[in-house]
């Protein structure tokens, strides 16, 4: 294939379950509070977010709806510039970018309409440690965070590789005269 449709599908699609999930999270999960599904280990639980990433700054006390917003739509805008601008044989970079700007696009949809993020997957051990509630936005983030951290580290070590100037060969021996 030799366009990025397919980064900008997946992009659409990430975003398109994110949303669907979240709107049968609040239909479904919202009035019952939790559904188990692997006893000790995974349930779904419904929870909204005011914060940021596992809700830190939740309990602040002025609404940071729009300050969260703007931050989002401006990372959104810089990420579309940057998938626009990838070249296409940079698959990895493509897919990392195509799955934060789905993340970040979901969960800034959430904040405009809601003033806060629906999350909805729960992860515990027993009741002793529970991973924050989190939704499909923040999945795509992780993943695409990763994915860009190993293409960035791939990058720089070849580009340290191509630097090192390269050894020269030893100087042949002289054959003896006959």
């Amino acid at each position: 294939m030799n366009s990025k449709y397919a980064f900008w599908l997946l992009s659409f699609l990430v975003l398109s379950a994110d949303q669907a999930t979240k709107l049968w999270a609040t239909a479904r999960l919202k009035p019952v509070g939790f559904v188990e599904i692997i006893p000790d280990f995974f349930r779904l639980s419904y929870a909204l977010n005011r914060g940021v990433a596992f809700s830190l700054f939740a309990d602040v006390q002025f609404n940071l709806k729009w300050l969260l917003a703007a931050i989002s739509g401006a990372a959104a805008v810089m990420v579309v510039h940057y998938l626009a601008r990838t070249p296409l044989a940079q698959r990895r970079m493509c897919w990392s970018l195509a799955l934060l700007l789905a993340g970040i696009l979901g969960n800034l949809v959430d904040r405009i309409r809601l003033g806060e993020v629906v999350d909805f997957i729960e992860l515990h051990w027993r009741d002793q440690f529970t991973w924050p509630t989190f939704n499909i936005a923040d999945s795509a983030i992780c993943i695409g965070a990763a994915l860009l951290a190993l293409e960035l580290l791939r990058e720089e070590r070849a580009a340290q590789t191509a630097a090192q100037p390269n050894p020269s060969p030893a100087p042949e021996e002289a054959s003896p005269a006959e």
